[in-house]
């Protein structure tokens, strides 16, 4: 059974009263003999409740959460070997597939075919490097 507050009309004495959920009741103070109200001054609400608990993606959150554990450790050792990703997210695929630190750095691994094509050009221009 539910329990309810209710307060006095006349002197604002709280009760709690536990009773059914349709039952009507006809309570009177203990005090001066007024008349008791429902008072809704403390609503609870359950976070099972609340619209968002019903779509978490579980899947989603598990994944990010194995990213994250594999992310940290590639941001360690890129840093230690000198070479600053732009963020840790995404790191252990920049360390696993960047070619050059220029591509590490920036957070964009290119295509290895593009990634040939570009190098040419830039040894091009710059000269062997």
């Amino acid at each position: 059974m539910p329990l309810y507050s209710y307060r006095c009309e006349e002197c604002a004495e709280f009760y709690d009263i536990r009773h059914g959920f349709h039952e009507e009741t006809n309570h009177v103070c203990n005090k001066c003999e007024g008349k008791l109200n429902k008072y809704y001054g403390h609503v609870v609400v359950a976070a099972s409740c609340m619209p968002t608990r019903s779509i978490t993606d579980f899947k989603a959150t598990k994944a990010k959460y194995d990213n994250q554990c594999a992310d940290m450790p590639a941001y360690k050792r890129l840093v230690q070997d000198g070479i600053q990703p732009p963020q840790i997210d995404g790191s252990a695929h920049l360390e696993k597939h960047g070619n050059s630190k220029l591509e590490i750095e920036s957070g964009h691994v290119l295509t290895p075919g593009v990634f040939k094509k570009e190098n040419a050009r830039l040894q091009e221009a710059l000269g062997p490097g």
